[in-house]
This record gives C-alpha cells, structure tokens and sequence, in this order.
C-alpha cells in the first residue's frame, strides 16, 4: 500500500549525513525495526535505481505526527534529489515491512551494534516510551569514522546519562573480529543485534561466533548501497 504524504523537515544530524521528517499518514502503521521505501515524483538528477529507495524508520512507532528516516549523502541521483525537494514536497511512502523487530519486552540484555546510519531502527526503539519497563540492560555500540559523522550522539549520550539500563559505547575505528571477539566475552549472555553496511556486519558476526556466541543469539540487517 502506498500513501501520499509531505516532507516536513530537512536537517543535517551529523557530517554527510542527512535527516528528512515527513508527515505521518493516518494509517501508516510500523514497528520499531522496520522500514518504508520513499519514492519522489521524478529525479532531478538521472540514477540508475531508480526515483526510490528503502529506508528504515528513526522515528519512535508512538510519534503519530512524523516520520523520519536519515541517511548518508552518497550523491546519488536519487538522494540529491530527496534532499534538495523543498519543505511541502510530496512524495509516496510504503506500508513499512521486516522482520527486524525490536522486542517490547526484554527477555534477557540486549547489545545493540550499529555501523553508521545503521542507528535508525535502534532510535526507533530507544526514543519509545518504555525504558522504565526494561527487565534488562541494553548496551549500544555505534561505530563510525569520527564523532562528527555519527548521527544523533548526543541524544545518545544524553540518553546514557538519564537510563540506568542503557549505556553507549562509541567507537572510532575500523571493526575487526579480535575486537568483537573481545565483546562478545563481556557481553556472553546477550542476545546480539547488528545492523550496517555488509562487510561490517560479516565482520561483527565472525567476531561474536569466535568469541562463543551462538548464531541462535545474533540478529543481523545489512544495509546494502543506496
């Protein structure tokens, strides 16, 4: 199902990475994981994907006013288009879908990895109404090329601050197995939610499984090119 509906909001929320808030539709239900494809009425500069691409949503599942989704300025046609679309623009959003759902109730902690704007269905999740209610402790590690290119850090910091269950763990340099070989020791009874670009997710999975934990116990989302 497809619905109409209007950009609200540009923003840049960290270097080279972009943020559009769009107005709700009524009917546009999802949960916190999940994702829309947004298609603009025609591209401004030519792409060879196409006038549409698949996002998932940042925005809590409780904001009934917007929709937000964010996402690197690669310079593709489509996303040059997107961006430069004035507020009031009207574009097509689609019934979101997936399977990577995040759990309402915690039935044991959870360790949250994010690659880049790999964030968005973890923001989601966090920015919902339910913190006081989590059974268990949730780590997130969010990983980027520097500060200044890591989306929503202070609203993350902030949020470490202010949850006692939630704590960040910020990193800066490349991922490899031995690092989160390493996590996976410290963290063995978590369940292990991973999502980014694929290469950074292999490296994260093969990184848990040397380091004991149990392919029943990681769910991954790669993010392809867009």
């Amino acid at each position: 199902m497809l619905f109409e509906t209007q950009i609200i909001a540009h923003e840049a929320v960290a270097e080279g990475t972009h943020e559009v808030t769009l107005k709700r539709p009524p009917d546009f239900a999802f949960k916190a994981g999940q994702y829309t494809q947004i298609m603009v009425p025609e591209l401004t500069k030519a792409d060879p994907k196409g006038r549409s691409r698949l996002f998932s949503i940042a925005s809590s599942p409780e904001d009934h006013e917007y929709l937000q989704v964010v996402f690197r300025d690669s310079g593709s046609g489509f996303k040059e288009t997107l961006i430069n679309m004035p507020v009031g623009s009207s574009v097509q959003v689609e019934q979101a879908a997936g399977s990577f759902i995040l759990p309402q109730k915690l039935a044991r902690p959870q360790v949250f990895v994010a690659g880049g704007v790999g964030i968005a269905p973890f923001m989601s999740y966090l920015c919902q109404k339910i913190p006081d209610i989590w059974e268990h402790p949730i780590t997130l590690i969010y990983g980027n090329q520097s500060p200044e290119s890591a989306a929503y850090l202070h609203e993350l910091r902030q949020m470490s601050k202010e949850q006692k269950r939630f704590s960040l763990n910020d990193i800066y340099k490349r991922p490899t197995p031995g690092l989160f070989l390493k996590l996976a020791e410290k963290y063995k009874d978590a369940v292990w939610r991973v999502v980014g670009p694929p290469g950074m997710v292999a490296t994260t999975v093969n990184g848990l499984q040397l380091g004991g934990i149990s392919s029943g116990k990681i769910i991954t989302e790669s993010f392809e090119g867009y």
